[in-house]
C-alpha cells in the first residue's frame, strides 16, 4: 500500500478518523491502520515532508495503536512494514 505525504499530513490522515456518511458517523481507517491490520507494507512517499515531531510519533506507534473513536487496539500483524521514501 502506498500513501503520499505532504507537510499537512497528520495522524488522523494516517490512522483514520470519523466522517459523516449522510446518515451517521462512521470511522474510516487510514493507511497506517489498514496496513497494520492487514500485515502489509505501507510506503510513505515524500516522507521528507513530515515534521520531525510527526516522524517521532510514527516511530512510537509502530508497536500498537489504540483508536479512541472505536475503542480498538490494533496490533500489527506479521508482515507489517513501514517504508519511508
Amino acid at each position: 500500500m502506498m500513501h503520499t505525504c505532504t507537510e499537512r499530513t497528520d495522524l488522523d490522515e494516517l490512522i483514520g478518523n470519523q466522517h459523516w456518511d449522510g446518515h451517521h458517523l462512521c470511522f474510516r481507517y487510514g493507511p497506517l491502520a489498514q496496513a497494520m491490520k492487514g500485515g502489509e507494507e505501507l510506503i510513505l512517499e515524500h516522507s521528507d515532508a513530515l515534521s520531525p515531531f510527526m516522524l517521532a510519533k510514527l516511530d512510537f506507534m509502530l508497536q500498537d495503536i489504540f483508536i479512541d473513536d472505536t475503542s480498538e487496539m490494533i496490533h500489527p500483524l506479521a508482515g507489517f512494514r513501514l517504508t519511508l521514501r
